[in-house]
């Protein structure tokens, strides 16, 4: 019993993994739609969230596969590469959309670019 409760966490995790890789992609592809202004914020932004949506991508793949294919599941283990792959991956990519709705990410972003926030908000 417990192997298919691990299974299917592990299966609900790639599903999970994959959805936002592929939400992320989609949001990517969009930036600049309908005029093409591309803010200063998503082209110092846009690589990083590149590889982050790749690494998910890679990640919920992998979770597939060893749900799909994979002999034996420990909990410990499981827990911690599914809490290592959303730090990993996940994670990050919360903290920089939401960076410019956050007063220190913005003042954290001006400091190390030395130029304003930018993120096409505003009047």
């Amino acid at each position: 019993m417990q192997s298919v409760v691990l299974r299917v966490t592990v299966l609900a995790w790639a599903g999970l993994s994959l959805l936002l890789a592929l939400h992320w992609f989609v949001e990517l592809g969009m930036v600049g739609f309908p005029d093409g202004y591309v803010t200063p914020f998503a082209r110092a932004t846009g690589p990083l969230l590149h590889v982050l949506a790749a690494a998910c991508l890679a990640q919920g793949l992998y979770f597939l596969c060893r749900g799909l294919f994979g002999k034996g599941f420990g909990v410990p283990g499981l827990a911690l590469r599914i809490l290592i792959a959303a730090v990993l991956t996940v994670a990050p990519v919360l903290v920089v959309r939401n960076c410019p709705h956050s007063q220190t990410c913005s003042r954290a972003y001006e400091a190390l670019t030395n130029t304003m926030m930018d993120d096409g908000a505003g009047g």
